[in-house]
This record gives structure tokens, sequence and C-alpha cells, in this order.
């Protein structure tokens, strides 16, 4: 009974740790493939997540590095964000040493201020071995103190609980351009059950979209389908966890 105890009181402690993202800001926005320019503002309220490269597997490695501007201040909170799209039937994951090919590739991000790595890649459930094994080669090569975060797809923290024990220190629900089963809702404060651990307590959003229920010290990532600019972020101003 006492090691029983002992082992439940272990493992909620271990669930309970402090996030390495416990000091970042309250908003970060995604910076995708075009010309931003953050300066000026307030790096206490809001990070960057930059898309630094894409990654496209197929019977072979491409790797598209960001081409668009992007500029920070000093202070502010950076997230390099690497895309990986690999079409299931037509990517080959065969070989057993891609996982550390790209882990490589992955830990070169060309930012140098960067302080978190997010990994956005949709995998298929064929896929998913895959990317668990390449979760674990970046998380083994990462700095101990350095955050890795990945995009999750609505369901997975839904109904679907294979990223439960992914080396990562939280997994972002995609609550915009989630399909057809879930169209975009034209009233704020929609509900989608979030059942997984690792997906609580984060939501990506979108600016042309309603935004569902979010609970109090939600962290927000949000995506601008056009550059940033002050007229934006004035309107994610009313918004503090």
């Amino acid at each position: 009974m006492l090691l029983a105890l002992s082992a439940a009181v272990a493992w909620f402690s271990l669930r309970r740790a402090p996030s390495r993202f416990e000091h970042y800001p309250p908003i970060t926005l995604w910076a995708w493939e075009r010309p931003e320019d953050l300066r000026g503002f307030d790096p206490k309220r809001f990070g960057v997540a930059y898309l630094d490269k894409t990654i496209l597997i197929s019977d072979r490695i491409e790797i598209i590095p960001r081409r668009q501007p992007l500029a920070v201040d000093r202070a502010a909170k950076v997230i390099a964000v690497v895309r990986i799209e690999a079409r299931a039937g037509i990517a080959d994951l065969s070989d057993p040493a891609l996982p550390e090919k790209l882990s490589r590739i992955i830990l070169q991000p060309a930012n140098r201020q960067v302080s978190a790595l997010q990994i956005d890649f949709d995998a298929g459930q064929s896929q998913r071995g895959f990317y668990t094994k390449l979760l674990h080669e970046v998380r083994r090569c990462l700095p101990e103190s350095m955050p890795l975060s990945i995009t999750a797809l609505a369901s997975w923290c839904a109904y679907d609980d294979w990223i439960r024990a992914l080396p990562v220190d939280e997994a972002v629900p995609m609550f915009f351009r989630m399909g057809p089963e879930h169209p975009p809702s034209s009233k704020s404060g929609w509900e989608y059950p979030v059942r997984e651990p690792l997906c609580q307590g984060v939501a990506g959003v979108s600016t042309d979209e309603a935004w569902p229920k979010l609970k109090s010290g939600t962290r927000l990532y949000v995506f601008h389908p056009r550059s940033w600019n002050t007229v934006v972020l004035n309107n994610l101003e009313g918004y503090w966890p």
C-alpha cells in the first residue's frame, strides 16, 4: 500500500512539474511565410513563433528555408517552427536513420535568438511511429532547458490519446482550419472537448475565425493570414488570461 501511494504521489508530482513554457508570454504570434516586422510589440505580452523552414519528404528530403524577412526585438521570446510535409503513400519513412537525419536539420534554426522549438506535422496514423521516434531524437539533442512544442489536430486532444507519451512540453490544439468535419463557427465561445493533458492550458486560434470557449489562463498561439500590424495587435489587447 505504501509503495502504491508513493508511486501515485510521484506520478502526480511529475504531471504537475513546472512547464518549460511557464514564463512565456500569454500570446504568441505565428509569423508564417510573409514579411513580418514585429518590433515595438510588448515582449511581456507577445512572443513570436516564426516559420523557420519546411521539410518536404517524398523519396528524398527537400528543405525549404524561410525566404521572407523577419524583424523582432531582442527582448522577445522567439520560437522556431519547423513544418513537416509527408504525404501518406508518397513519403518514404522506412529508413531507420531518418529520425536522426531530420533531427539534425530541425536543430539548425536560422535565427540565433530562438529560445524554444515547435514542430508542425499533421502525422497520419501510419506515420505516428516515425513521428514518435523523431520527437524522441529531437528532445534528446535539445538543451535540457529548451521547451519543445508540437501543433496538434484537435482530434488528438479529444478522442485520440496517442500523443500522451510524447516527450514534448505541450501539444497546441489547432482550433481553426479544422476541415469539413468541423466547419468554422460563426460565433465565438463554441465548445470542443480537450481531454489530453498535453493540450490543456494552450490553444491555437486564428484572427479570421471565431474562437472556442477558453479557460482562464490559456496561453494562445494566434495565426493571422496576412502580415501582422498594430491594428490587429490592438484587437488582441482584450485577451489577458
